[in-house]
């Protein structure tokens, strides 16, 4: 679990390239995401009724007739917040991962001693199964990011890693320093010897397993389970570009990376911590450490007659064991444990005695208490929606991670956390496209991942499901991941354009386990931005699905108005800009600035902002800074998204605009929405005088102001 958790702002935020502004000397943009302080307010919290005649000699329809581009039901901006409760800032500091996306992607460069990259390129999977896979001695530098995190020659151990990942022209690699050493700040800046660099081969949107961490980590994270942190790396083996990576922690069990204790160097007693693996490639291990061979421990469970499993699974232990008795008392454990949860099912109930023994108990009064003695239920109820949200291939085949902490201190319960191996889902796949056609329907609890059919049946676990969910929803977990996908795609579109430059077979060619659309995109220049826009669309429709399955009646919908309230960013003050006081370009009204009886910015705004009409707003900061910006605008029209709009710019750069739907006013198009004050981006701006320019790509777009937040003071 993570030493402390980052919190850098409220709400989502986006960060955009500002290469020209940035050096490693600098700092790195973060894309913080955290979740929101205070609840949105109702539809028609805020909203003022119209003012009674202000003695111009004209009534309210008349004053309509002279303005007919005022909006009819002006909305008020609800005031930031100065600070949060102490009940408020744990709950947000809970959903305060974020994910670390910066100008720059670092460069990790892998020089091996004898210079050659041969060790990457002639192993398969079928090498693995023989146990023909060996390390290579080799040092690492880290460039391309902030000084503390630079590294240069630093003494490793690399080898390919993976299973069917393995048989790709672009394999995933393992890193193993012989110290301890950090890796780009991740996990909090913990040091561990292993690390791991993903390949993403068979994902052209390069994002499926960046988001299921990311999600990963507001989910699990947020209840206390480990999930790996992750970053985009470029990687370059003896000076040859090697592509983009992603750059992940070991699954292993040391302290702080899970949720069990690390085992002490030949300790044979039983009550240790335990992390495992639901393993179809288990048989691929070969003879066992505990046998004198190379692969890892392995053992098949019995499960009781009646229960729901996928046959052929067994589980390999990727913790460390001493002793076979080790071995075959995880194995007992876990059989007798999942029966006492299996015949609470069936409604006769069991427990441990102090031998671990099942003796009947008498005392128990619900299911739920039953399964909860010997399983941690919460970590499955977060297990299980991310897998539903994912829609995971291997969700009863394998990478099911699983721990037990049978130590002193330990909660002695099967634990799910740990999450891993995410680039086949997200409707990727043929296969799982066919299943949840349209992002619809329900996928991984109809599986047979045993432990997840253990409880489906079960009306408490459905009650936890919604009850985190609407947690989930509350501090915008579907919209921040959309987010990141977004940002990735504005951010990184040059490094992925040059890693399909370096294997454009995989665009060229296609890949015959993924879906028609995606196999569509063949142009190495495009395919990245396509397959990126399909998986935001993918998981807003798979979102929406969940939110009618599993959403409160009375509670927000995923997606509706979300930022219809401004939050201060945690840390920062905010400056409102009135859009009158902006320099005004390509307007072809003779009074672009139409008096505003009804707001409170100071009673103007500007309107007639047609098709290339543009605002600059300046502002002057004393040294660089991350900068965060709001602006409240009207529109006539049904539902739109923001970016049908206008396009911003800072400092002459355009910037990308996460996509917001905005629902349909009641009375059709012909109506104005009320102002809605949006947040759009966060920029890192040098010190001195900066702009931000907000240009219409539609007719009759109105803007009252905007409003940016930093930590430094703005003049």
């Amino acid at each position: 679990m993570k030493k402390s958790i980052r919190i850098i702002a409220l709400l989502t935020v986006i960060i955009m390239s500002l290469s020209t502004l940035c050096s490693c000397n600098i700092g790195e943009t973060i894309l913080g995401f955290i979740n929101g302080s205070t609840d949105l307010p109702d539809d028609d919290q805020g909203k003022l009724d119209p003012p009674a005649d202000d003695n111009d000699g004209k009534g309210d329809e008349e004053d309509k007739k002279d303005d007919p581009t005022e909006p009819e039901k002006p909305g008020q901006t609800t005031e930031p917040e100065d600070s949060l409760t102490p009940e408020e800032e744990a709950e947000a500091e809970r959903y305060g991962y974020m994910a670390a996306v910066s100008n720059l992607m670092p460069a990790i460069h892998i020089n091996t001693t004898d210079g050659d990259n041969s060790w990457v390129t002639k192993y398969g999977q079928s090498d693995k199964i023989a146990g023909n896979i060996d390390y290579v001695d080799a040092t690492i530098s880290v460039e391309n990011c902030d000084d503390e995190y630079g590294m240069t020659d630093v003494a490793a151990e690399v080898k390919v890693r993976g299973n069917a990942t393995l048989n790709y022209e672009k394999k995933p690699i393992r890193i193993k320093f012989s110290k301890k050493n950090n890796l780009l700040g991740l996990h909090d800046g913990e040091k561990y010897k292993n690390w791991v660099l993903l390949a993403d081969y068979k994902d052209i949107s390069f994002s499926n397993n960046t988001v299921a961490f990311f999600i990963g980590n507001l989910i699990l994270g947020s209840d206390g389970y480990y999930c790996t942190d992750f970053r985009n790396v470029e990687v370059y083996l003896n000076g040859q570009y090697w592509g983009v990576y992603l750059l992940v922690e070991q699954q292993e069990v040391k302290d702080g990376r899970t949720s069990v204790p690390e085992v002490d160097d030949d300790y044979t007693g039983t009550d240790i911590g335990y992390l495992f693996e639901y393993d179809g490639y288990y048989t691929q291990e070969g003879t066992s450490y505990l046998d004198g061979g190379e692969g890892d421990p392995t053992f098949t469970m019995s499960y009781p007659s009646g229960a729901t499993y996928r046959g052929g699974i067994g589980y390999t232990v990727k913790s460390d064991l001493y002793t076979k008795e080790q071995l075959t008392f995880l194995k007992t454990y876990l059989e007798k444990a999942f029966k006492i949860a299996f015949e609470a099912t069936k409604g006769s109930y069991y427990k441990f005695d102090s031998n671990y023994n099942l003796v009947r108990d008498t005392s128990a009064t619900s299911v739920k208490e039953v399964v909860a003695s010997v399983i941690d239920i919460q970590s499955l109820v977060d297990t299980y929606i991310l897998n539903e949200i994912a829609c995971d291939l291997d969700v009863d085949w394998s990478s099911f991670y699983l721990s037990l902490d049978m130590s002193g201190q330990g909660n002695k319960k099967v634990t799910f956390e740990a999450p891993w191996d995410w680039d086949s889902c997200f409707g990727l796949r043929f296969d799982i496209d066919a299943a949840v056609p349209g992002a619809q329907g329900m996928y991984a609890s109809t599986r047979n991942n045993p432990w997840i059919r253990l409880v489906t049946g079960q009306d408490w676990f459905w009650e936890m499901v919604r009850e985190k969910w609407s947690e989930m929803k509350k501090h915008y977990v579907p919209e921040r991941t959309i987010d990141l996908i977004s940002a990735q795609k504005t951010l990184y579109a040059q490094y992925y354009v040059k890693n399909n430059q370096r294997w454009p077979g995989r665009v060229t060619g296609g890949n015959n386990e993924c879906n028609s659309t995606l196999n569509s995109f063949r142009d190495i220049n495009t395919a990245q931005g396509l397959a990126a826009d399909y998986l935001m669309n993918w998981l807003h429709l798979r979102f929406t699905y969940l939110d009618s399955q599993w959403g409160t009646p009375g509670e927000r919908s995923y997606g509706k108005a979300i930022d219809s309230a401004v939050n201060r960013p945690q840390g920062t003050t905010g400056y409102r800009f009135e859009a009158e006081d902006a320099e005004l370009s390509g307007f072809e009204s003779s009074d672009p600035v139409r008096s505003n009886r009804y707001f409170a910015s100071g009673g103007a705004y500007v309107s007639d902002m047609n098709e290339g009409a543009s605002l600059t707003f300046e502002f002057d900061v004393q040294k660089s800074t991350t900068v965060y910006i709001y602006i409240s605008f009207a529109k006539r029209a049904e539902a739109y998204d923001i970016n049908s709009c206008f396009t911003v710019s800072v400092n002459g750069k355009k910037i990308g605009i996460p996509e917001r739907e905005i629902p349909a006013v009641t009375e059709g198009e012909e109506e104005w929405h009320s102002f809605a004050c949006i947040r759009v981006s966060t920029a890192l701006v040098g010190a001195g005088v900066n702009t931000v320019t907000v240009t219409a790509v539609t007719d009759t777009t109105n803007i009252d102001y905007i409003e940016i937040y930093s930590s430094e003071q703005i003049k």
